[in-house]
């Protein structure tokens, strides 16, 4: 039987979170398993190694959305990433964390989601008037 859109795009959005996630657990699993202990640098690689996941089946993902979708992620990804940056600045002044290492987190990542942002607004930008980086388009 013959699947719709909308089910075969539901199917594999819960396969893009779970499996990156399941991924990341089964390494946590096998590190305490093992006993394992390197303060921590393997566990940033799997938590890289699970961003890089969420990456490529984000690409793919984006690329099975029509104009409309795309658009409604774009609109929802910057509106939702500015609120939370937000109420976490409402959170940090109202529990004096100015001056902390959460404070230094969510600068950085602040600035870090702005250049980024930038950057892909200006690759963007330079498509739409002609430019490519590609052969051909």
């Amino acid at each position: 039987m013959s699947k719709s859109y909308s089910e075969k795009l539901s199917r594999r959005t819960v396969m893009m979170a779970v499996v990156p996630l399941a991924i990341l657990f089964a390494g946590k699993a096998a590190l305490t398993a093992l006993g394992v202990d390197d303060g921590g640098w393997f566990v940033v690689g799997l938590i890289l190694c699970g961003f890089s996941a969420f990456l490529i089946l984000g690409a793919h993902y984006w690329k099975l959305l029509d104009d409309m979708q795309r658009q409604g992620q774009a609109v929802s990804g910057y509106w939702g990433g500015m609120a939370g940056l937000g109420v976490t600045a409402c959170i940090m002044a109202a529990a004096g964390l100015s001056h902390s290492q959460f404070a230094l987190g969510v600068a950085t990542l602040a600035v870090f989601q702005l250049v980024c942002s930038t950057l892909i607004y200006a690759f963007w930008s330079l498509k739409g008037r002609g430019f490519s980086f590609r052969s051909g388009e």
